[in-house]
C-alpha cells in the first residue's frame, strides 16, 4: 500500500504540478542526398587555365534543424578515385601518389558538429577536412532555402593543396600546377522519413 506523501507526488506529476522533468532532447531532421541533383566539384589552375572537375562517387550523412543548430552534424565521405576533370591523363596522375595517393588514402572526409546561422539562408559549417590523413580545421559558408520538406544548399570553400600533401616530387612546385583549390557543392536532399 501506498504511503500519502507518494500517492500526493504521483498525483501531482500525473497533473504536471510537481517537478520539472527535463524533456529528452530531440535529434535534428536527417536529411537524403538526391545524387541525381547534387554536385560536388573543385576548381583548380592548371598553366594558368582554369579547370573544374568533380567527384562521381560520395555519401553525405547530414542531421539539420534550423532551429537546432546545436545539435546539427554533417559528415561527407568522398571517393578520391573517382575524380573526373574530363581528361584521363589528368585523371591518373591526380589518383597517382604525387597528388591524391588513392592506393594509400582512398578517401577524403568532411566532418562539421558546429553549424551557424549568419544570416538570412546562410550559414557556417565549422570542422574539419582529411586528404591524405592530414586534417585540418575549416569554415565552409554555405547558403540553404528549405521548402516543403525539401532542401538546397550550395557553397565553396578555399584550400591550399600543399596545406594536405597534395603535391608531391615534381608537382610540389606551383608553376604547373596552382596551389589554391576551391571545393564546390550543390546539394539537393529531402526530409528521411
Amino acid at each position: 500500500m501506498m504511503r500519502r506523501p507518494a500517492v500526493l507526488l504521483l498525483l501531482l506529476l500525473l497533473l504536471g504540478l510537481g517537478p520539472a522533468v527535463p524533456a529528452a532532447a530531440q535529434a535534428p531532421v536527417l536529411w537524403t542526398v538526391d545524387p541525381a541533383h547534387s554536385r560536388l566539384g573543385f576548381l583548380f589552375e592548371q598553366s594558368g587555365s582554369r579547370y573544374e572537375g568533380r567527384f562521381a562517387r560520395w555519401t553525405a550523412e547530414i542531421a539539420f534543424d534550423p532551429g537546432d543548430l546545436a545539435h546539427s552534424t554533417v559528415a561527407v565521405v568522398i571517393n578520391l578515385a573517382s575524380a573526373d576533370t574530363g581528361s584521363d591523363q589528368r585523371d591518373e596522375l591526380l589518383r597517382s601518389a604525387s597528388l591524391f595517393d588513392v592506393a594509400d588514402y582512398p578517401e577524403g572526409r568532411f566532418l562539421a558538429d558546429e553549424i551557424a546561422a549568419t544570416g538570412a539562408d546562410r550559414y557556417e559549417a565549422r570542422g574539419q577536412l582529411t586528404l591524405r590523413d592530414v586534417t585540418r580545421d575549416v569554415v565552409l559558408p554555405f547558403s540553404l532555402t528549405i521548402a516543403d520538406g525539401r532542401a538546397s544548399a550550395s557553397g565553396r570553400l578555399g584550400i591550399r593543396r600543399l596545406d594536405y600533401g597534395v603535391g608531391q616530387g615534381q608537382w610540389h612546385d606551383t608553376g604547373m600546377v596552382g596551389d589554391a583549390v576551391t571545393i564546390v557543392f550543390e546539394l539537393v536532399a529531402t526530409r528521411a522519413e
